[in-house]
């Protein structure tokens, strides 16, 4: 019998914390513990802005899924979101070790890290080095040279960086718990893993990822990624403009957003619905009823803004008519009452909702967009721990200290 190992996932939005841990036997991820969604506190546009309180939420979360799952956690995907995110690709080079031999994975490894070598200022840290193409004796657009012959080995990368001070932070409120940080998984990257198909990574694809207070990011060309932006606007902005419009208290236009939303398959366009009256009599409002034509145009405004925001990303990325697989929409806010349509509006593209796939076993709490990145974590750390490639997140030391410890740790193994 092959051996079991536990992954989990733990994803710290700005308005829930959810926590999947997992069975990873072979290729085969199996869930066995679920938190759910737990409101989140101390967590403000995917920042940290107050520790005790994202503990206690954090604590909560884990506690929930380690009983459903019978198992105490030790080490966690952690998903980093925020503004401070950013992206630049970059080009490494590096001879090959023995000229005219195979290219080993020990300089893949080299190349990789010679692609890491960015002016980047001292308080910015490296998230993740993807690597896009390789290049061997100038035959581009190899994914994998391992095995190949060759003399002069170049890749392109995409490096994700963010701030070391919000990365830090997270980690510390994650380590408060007694829980280790194995890796620190960008949101995009971590919902693609969910909800893209190859496919659509080959041909050109820009992933949406609508969280609470905010909008990932990442645009895949040629299988790899090429662009990541993060947006401080989200799913409770237009909360809060219904709050606002319909004159009522958050909660209430919470509950009134989804329970359209949940609709939004009857009521999804403007034609007969669109006069129809929706019943807010147990929200506590001044009317029993509001014209769904209203909730609509306030929705909408939002989600046009929010889109519009997204269409000068891509611009701006020029990526403009690079993206053939359209458009692609996850997270909570996905799931908005009227999102494909004004994404097709303004975006001029294909649209589709991203479900998360690519798991097994206890499924149906985390069936929804919501867990997109949740779920792509534990995809994501499957692969890493497959490769041997993972490293863990230190919150003191750095990545630096990692790859330090990492070689201490291997000139130890090889003392009496």
């Amino acid at each position: 019998m092959p051996k079991e190992k536990i992954i989990t996932a733990i994803d710290v939005g700005s308005s829930k914390i959810s926590t999947i841990i997992a069975a990873l036997v072979e290729n085969r991820i199996s869930v066995i513990g679920v938190s759910g969604a737990v409101p989140s506190k101390g967590i403000k546009k995917g920042n940290v802005v107050d520790i005790d309180e994202a503990v206690q939420a954090i604590s909560f979360s884990l506690e929930r899924a380690e009983r459903m799952a019978g198992v105490s956690v030790s080490s966690a995907f952690v998903t980093i979101n925020g503004s401070h995110i950013e992206t630049l690709n970059s080009h490494g080079v590096v001879a090959v070790s023995h000229q005219g031999a195979e290219i080993t994975s020990e300089d893949v490894a080299r190349v990789t890290e010679a692609a890491q070598a960015v002016s980047l200022p001292n308080s910015r840290e490296i998230i993740h080095v993807i690597p896009r193409d390789f290049i061997v004796d100038s035959q581009d657009g190899i994914k994998d040279p391992v095995g190949m012959s060759g003399i002069r080995l170049e890749v392109e990368t995409n490096i994700i960086h963010g701030s070391s001070t919000a990365m830090r932070n997270l980690a510390k409120c994650v380590e408060q718990v007694n829980v280790g940080v194995e890796a620190m998984v960008y949101v995009g990257v971590a919902a693609a893993e969910a909800v893209l198909t190859d496919t659509e990574k080959e041909l050109g694809t820009l992933l949406v990822d609508i969280g609470g207070g905010t909008t990932s990011l990442i645009a895949f060309l040629d299988g790899s990624p090429v662009y990541s932006d993060v947006l401080p606007i989200g799913g409770k902005h237009i909360t809060s403009d219904l709050a606002i419009g319909l004159r009522a208290h958050m909660e209430a236009s919470e509950n009134i957003k989804i329970r359209l939303s949940d609709e939004k398959n009857k009521f999804s366009s403007f034609d007969k619905d669109q006069g129809e009256d929706f019943n807010v009599a147990e929200y506590g409002l001044d009317l029993d009823t509001v014209p769904r034509k209203l909730l609509y145009g306030i929705i909408d405004a939002r989600l046009n803004e929010i889109f519009s925001l997204i269409a000068l990303e891509i611009k701006k990325a020029d990526l403009v008519g690079k993206l053939p697989a359209g458009v692609v929409v996850t997270g909570g806010g996905a799931m908005t009452a009227g999102v494909e349509r004004v994404a097709k509006q303004i975006l001029r593209t294909p649209v589709r909702i991203g479900y998360p796939k690519g798991v097994t076993g206890l499924i149906d709490e985390i069936e929804s967009p919501a867990f997109a990145s949740t779920v792509g974590q534990l995809v994501y750390g499957a692969k890493l721990i497959k490769s041997g490639n993972l490293l863990s997140f230190d919150s003191q030391k750095g990545k630096i200290g990692n790859i330090l410890s990492s070689l201490f740790d291997k000139i130890k193994s090889f003392l009496p």
